[in-house]
């Protein structure tokens, strides 16, 4: 039992520091005192204080093993002796004549080890603009945590098992760039159709959002938003179709389109199916190889999301987004090869618009909103086993267009390692899978001593990091989806009440069948 010396428990302070070595420190706890781990402490010492993160604990006492054993074993009891639990933490911040930096040195034996209070929250800087919770302290929460306006296009990931929070976190994220609306904008890719009406938070998505209807539009293959016209494609948009197309099928599409035009899918699959490889022959030439797997790939479009026209809803999204309006897009209920090509198609096509503005229209670039691209099931798209898609090239090069990317993924040892380390901000959620926290533990800074603690997480909890701004990882517990739309005051668009959207689509149903039997009689 650890004492002041006059037998009474220490209740101001946590404990005192036994020993230090290097960057690690380890205190004595006091009696009844109670702590988590990943919770920040506070070390005074001298003209300096040090801040640290608890990353492990042990209990112990003054017993020899042997002894230990014999009075286990009421064999022999042994007495007076002490029970005391030692606590091991990681220095992470030293503040000294009102400046804070990384530590250049480290406390002294005996140093009193103090619980962080709001005071040492605000000393900490952690509230950004991006208001994603609330620093954690043990059973408390203390001063706001947030991420700037300026680490979006530095990217991020959220990681974490399922069930671990991450939709609620999305919610947040992109709630805030609603609320940051024209400087920011969203673009969200939902694969499972879940964050327009919050299916697992109470039924609270971004459709309850006060400016859901001024600053967010919402398509879906539902109510036949998601289309994009084969006349509208080239090309060079293939390879975002297929991420497996080959150089020679690249050309010879080049070849079609000048031969035929905007038309040229159109015109080339009616060819390829009157007649075969010949019939493509007779436009140019190629190796047969060459023509049929081009043209299987283009006769795979489906024409439900590939009709022949020349309206694309991604024409809209630029548009919508250039505005500062969020784009939610609901990729639920196609096939995954499917989501595939539309989210490839989508991001290139949004992000390529910025470097196009940042290359010939500087100024009105500067006009366009910061970007965040949201990306579900991350770790399918950016799997170094597989070939690079678009999302690659975001995360690598994409920073000074001001365009970022949000990798969401249960699996975070499945994403590139090149692409993981520009990922400067990091939400990390409860993650059992060793594979995955061994992976985070390894390429994430600061969390060398964290693996015990990742796994420990409780849903809703993360250790967030966001370099330059946030150089450790700080325990934050995140704000609930519907806690934090109970904050926002309702908008009144003085519109007509509406009815729900499984209604309108039932409706929707029932018109567009009637139009059928009228076109049919």
């Amino acid at each position: 039992m650890l004492s002041n010396g006059s037998g009474l428990s220490v209740s101001n302070h946590f404990g005192s520091i036994c020993e230090v070595k290097g960057d690690k420190i380890s205190f004595f706890l006091n009696k009844g005192t109670n702590l988590s781990f990943g919770q920040i402490v506070r070390v005074d010492s001298g003209n300096s204080r040090f801040y640290a993160r608890v990353v492990n604990a042990q209990s112990k006492s003054t017993l020899d093993t042997g002894e230990q054993l014999r009075e286990a074993e009421g064999k022999e009891a042994f007495g007076p002796y002490s029970c005391y639990k030692n606590i091991e933490a990681v220095l992470f911040l030293e503040r000294r004549a009102g400046k804070v930096r990384s530590p250049t040195f480290n406390p002294n034996y005996m140093d009193k080890v103090y619980p962080t209070t709001v005071e040492d929250s605000d000393i900490l800087k952690l509230a950004g603009e991006l208001k994603i919770g609330y620093l954690r302290s043990g059973e408390q929460t203390l001063g706001i945590v947030g991420i700037n306006v300026d680490a979006i296009p530095r990217m991020m990931g959220i990681f974490g098992m399922t069930g671990s929070g991450k939709t609620n976190t999305e919610l947040i994220i992109n709630a805030q760039l609603v609320d940051h609306s024209p400087r920011t904008a969203g673009l969200i890719f939902d694969f499972a159709g879940q964050l327009l009406e919050g299916k697992e938070l109470n039924n609270k998505g971004l459709c309850n959002h006060p400016f859901f209807h001024s600053r967010v539009r919402f398509y879906s293959t539902k109510e036949e938003k998601l289309r994009v016209g084969l006349r509208t494609l080239r090309p060079w948009k293939l390879r975002n179709l297929y991420s497996d197309i080959t150089p020679p099928q690249n050309r010879l599409a080049e070849k079609l389109y000048q031969q035929l035009g905007e038309g040229w899918i159109e015109k080339s699959r009616e060819e390829y199916e009157r007649n075969g490889r010949t019939g493509i022959t007779k436009i140019t030439s190629a190796h047969r190889e060459t023509i049929d797997a081009l043209m299987r790939k283009l006769l795979s479009l489906d024409s439900r999301l590939f009709p022949p026209s020349r309206y694309s809803f991604i024409d809209d999204v630029i548009e919508n987004i250039s505005q500062g309006i969020t784009c939610l897009v609901d990729i639920s209920g196609i096939t995954t090869e499917e989501q595939h090509r539309v989210v490839c198609l989508t991001a290139s096509g949004v992000a390529n618009h910025y470097k196009h503005m940042w290359e010939a229209k500087y100024e009105e670039w500067q006009k366009l909103p910061t970007l965040l691209i949201t990306l579900e099931e991350a770790h399918e798209f950016l799997d170094p086993s597989k070939e690079r898609t678009i999302f690659s090239a975001i995360a690598l090069t994409y920073r000074k267009y001001r365009v970022g990317l949000n990798a969401v993924t249960p699996r975070p040892s499945r994403i590139n390692p090149d692409v993981f380390a520009e990922l400067w901000t990091k939400v990390i959620m409860k993650t059992e899978l060793k594979t995955d926290r061994v992976y985070l533990t390894r390429n994430a800074p600061y969390l060398e001593y964290s693996d015990t603690e990742v796994k420990m997480l409780d849903i809703g909890e993360a250790l967030l990091i966001s370099e330059p701004k946030i150089r450790f990882a700080v325990p934050v517990k995140v704000t609930h989806y519907p806690e934090y739309l109970e904050t926002k005051e309702k908008v009144d668009y003085n519109l007509p009440p509406s009815k729900h959207l499984k209604a309108m689509e039932k409706n929707l149903k029932r018109l567009r069948n009637a139009a059928r039997n009228l076109g049919t009689s």
